[in-house]
């Protein structure tokens, strides 16, 4: 669901400025050179971040409060530093908002899991060695075998497969109107069909594109499930954690669908206001 109530309420806060020392007024008019074009160890002032960001002032204490934004250096009672670090976290957090139209919730996991990225060549070479024991099983999930014509025009327009396909969404192996795609892209067309037949397609203003939100979702699980098998399995011999990659996967496929069902009516728990039955 598009939910943008944290957004909301955050930017319509109304907490009074936090007046500056009389010191400080006399350089506000002159914006040092390394705000116009910051540099890595650039520092910033709180007028610099609400200026280059676009964000007002409460919400950038807001994102602080809720830690979505690292605490700045403080040299004084009433002020603070910032770097250029803090502007790039602020532009993600809005475009995370405002693009994708995540909860802040959601928002803070991903920068979280954004601060470590990698893997260590240890574990990839483990994941090298995984990927190359359960070769059967992933192979056949990537072998297109399901025409794209079982779709195309009938339920999904070309333009549409175009735009799955531009997106990362769906790989068609030949041609558009010839081709043939793997079971799980299939799975993504027939959703997609399903959502317009449902009511949720272009005549109510919605494209493929948004299911981009959820693939973006997986990338950021399938990255922490891989950290949490790792750390679990460490040592251990490469078939026990091909075992469990194998078996997991099914279960946790029941999981994320209980899971959303669940969020769902939560939300529309949360979104009736008082009356509502408890939660549960």
């Amino acid at each position: 669901m598009r939910s943008r109530v944290e957004c909301i309420v955050s930017l319509d806060m109304k907490t009074p400025a936090m007046r500056r020392p009389a010191r400080t007024r006399k350089t506000a008019a002159t914006a040092p050179a390394s705000v116009r074009a910051p540099t890595p160890d650039a520092k910033l002032r709180m007028r610099d971040l609400v200026r280059e960001s676009g964000l007002p002032r409460e919400t950038i204490h807001f994102y602080i409060q809720q830690g979505l934004l690292p605490r700045p250096l403080k040299t004084g009672r009433n002020t603070a530093l910032y770097t250029p670090a803090h502007l790039e976290r602020l532009s993600r957090i809005r475009e995370l908002q405002e693009r994708q139209f995540l909860p802040l919730k959601a928002i803070r996991a991903i920068l979280d899991d954004s601060a470590d990225e990698s893997f260590t060549p240890e574990q990839e070479d483990l994941v090298r060695r995984v990927r190359a024991t359960l070769g059967g099983w992933a192979d056949a999930q990537q072998r297109p075998i399901v025409p794209v014509a079982d779709f195309v025009p009938a339920r999904v327009s070309r333009d549409e497969l175009r735009e799955l396909v531009r997106d990362g969404l769906v790989s068609v192996q030949g041609s558009i109107a010839s081709g043939a795609v793997t079971e799980d892209d299939a799975v993504i067309l027939e959703c997609w069909a399903q959502f317009k037949e449902s009511g949720l397609g272009p005549d109510q203003g919605v494209s493929p594109t948004e299911f981009r939100v959820y693939d973006q979702a997986m990338e950021q699980l399938v990255s922490r499930e891989a950290r949490l098998a790792m750390r679990a399995y460490e040592g251990a011999p490469v078939e026990d954690v091909s075992r469990v990659v194998e078996q997991a996967a099914p279960i946790i496929g029941r999981l994320l669908a209980a899971m959303h069902r669940k969020r769902l009516r939560h939300f529309l728990l949360d979104a009736g206001g008082n009356g509502a039955p408890p939660r549960g």
